[in-house]
């Protein structure tokens, strides 16, 4: 390997830190988290070095709140609260990166435009500087959305990355980068504004330069992978190209055509590819070719750790992880569908006593991407008890959904179940809501959040019945004037 090779190698390997000790995945980067909204949605960067993530955990304090297996999660929260979030990268062994630096975000939804606001900026770095190259980088707007980059006032695209790989420059020569974004004010969008700059100087050296290749252009893209194919520069061939995805080296080829790998479903990237002679200078880079990885996953991972505890001669607690992301779970009792639940936890009753059952999960995935395998099997066995069960509440209806200051008041309403009832418990997921003995049941929930309800019928002996329909009731909420 030359000794230009060897120091791209290098640059491509050291781009991010590794995790401690050499083992695992290396800590995520660039955390962001939303300030608007009614929920907050995260994002990061996951290094190239260390063994490859499969899937990313969130932490709030030490609880994990979310589990997916792409650089972003939307994390449905109470309208109007504060929330301090961690991210920990996970591979195939199950082996846990260090957690990022903790960000917050506040959902809220403002009475006045947040885009109408003084524009707040963002801090622009310069990262790396070569004779002939600058690499900057800069944090996530506030607000959200790509911004336009521009050097030396020429444009060079609007991008949703957080860096930039600036070729073909002259040695010893200072140049203006500054990050645009559109104002967003009134409606129809506005001129675009300056939120960030930086004065970037490249280092001393000769002069030469390759010319730039050209026609980037994306030959296919998995879930995982984007390949990408160009054209040479005139006059003498390259010694290398380098490709970027901002100002992260990603490979480094001699040919014209390469395959990125160790990308992350649904993300997206834009490419650009610089060539290089054989002192290492850079030429210009091609225009960029953004594109995004597919978005389903090839091979979703199935539901794992399923644990099944009978807490009754008639029910069943079950619990399982999902390291992706899921609309609903379905609960199979062999080959029979028994549950559909959008919690990764479902109470299962109105079971025979001393019944044995073996229980698998499949996940729904988001965005129309199938399901998951099925999970493994776990058997569990129900308890002896009483043979009799009351009769499930046929219906379970949101009656009530009334704002207030700080929470909403929901009511829920059943029709009366057959036979002998001493009374009616209501679940979400396990966790057991409230018990009545009439048909009515009032909650206290935190304003614009979700929540999937069932209720049984409860004997004198204790047994419960089936479950009535599930039923979702998004709490509702008073946004301020």
């Amino acid at each position: 390997m030359s000794s230009l090779a060897a120091t791209l190698a290098a640059v491509l390997l050291a781009a991010s830190p590794a995790p401690a000790g050499g083992t695992g995945p290396a800590t995520p980067t660039e955390p962001w988290a939303s300030t608007f909204g009614t929920g907050i949605s995260l994002s990061w960067e996951q290094p190239r070095s260390g063994a490859r993530a499969t899937s990313f955990r969130v932490y709030e304090d030490d609880a994990v709140v979310a589990r997916v297996s792409t650089t972003a999660a939307y994390l449905e929260v109470p309208f109007g609260s504060s929330h301090t979030y961690t991210v920990a990268a996970v591979d195939q062994r199950g082996r846990e990166s260090a957690r990022t630096a903790p960000v917050t975000g506040q959902s809220r939804l403002s009475g006045v435009n947040p885009e109408c606001l003084p524009a707040p900026g963002v801090p622009v770095t310069v990262t790396a500087v070569t004779a002939s190259a600058v690499s900057v980088s800069w944090t996530r707007h506030p607000l959200g959305g790509e911004l336009e980059l521009r050097v030396d006032g020429a444009s060079l695209g609007w991008t949703s990355l957080t860096s930039a790989r600036i070729g073909g420059l002259a040695p010893g020569t200072a140049h203006q980068v500054t990050l645009y974004r559109e104002n967003r004010c009134h409606v129809g969008g506005g001129e675009n504004e300056p939120v960030g700059t930086v004065t970037a100087t490249t280092a001393a050296g000769g002069a030469a330069r390759p010319a730039a290749p050209a026609d980037l252009t994306v030959t296919g893209r998995t879930d995982s992978t984007v390949g990408l194919s160009w054209t040479a520069p005139p006059g003498p061939a390259p010694a290398r190209y380098a490709v970027y995805d901002g100002a992260t080296p990603v490979a480094v080829t001699t040919g014209t055509s390469v395959t990125v790998d160790r990308l992350y479903h649904a993300t997206w990237h834009r490419f650009t590819v610089a060539a290089l002679d054989a002192a290492g200078n850079e030429s210009a880079h091609s225009p960029a070719a953004a594109t995004a990885t597919a978005t389903c996953l090839a091979a979703p991972p199935s539901p794992e750790a399923v644990s099944a505890v009978a807490v009754s001669p008639s029910s069943v607690r079950l619990s399982w992880m999902f390291e992706a992301a899921a609309t609903s779970y379905t609960v199979f009792d062999g080959a029979a569908p028994v549950a559909t639940t959008r919690y990764p936890e479902a109470i299962l009753t109105g079971l025979a006593s001393a019944s044995r059952h073996a229980y698998r999960v499949v996940a729904t995935l988001p965005q129309e991407c199938g399901e998951s395998p099925r999970s493994r099997r776990v058997e569990v066995s129900t308890p002896a008890g009483p043979a009799a069960r009351p009769a499930a509440p046929a219906s379970l209806t949101v009656t009530g959904n009334a704002p207030g200051p700080s929470a909403a008041q929901v009511t829920l309403s059943w029709p009366p179940a057959s036979g002998a009832t001493a009374g009616y418990r209501v679940y979400e997921g396990t966790r057991v809501a409230g018990e009545t003995t009439g048909t009515t049941l009032s909650l206290t929930l935190a304003p614009a959040t979700t929540h999937e309800y069932l209720v049984v019928a409860v004997s004198a002996a204790g047994p419960e019945s089936a479950p009535s329909p599930r039923v979702t009731v998004h709490a509702t909420f008073l946004p301020p004037p």
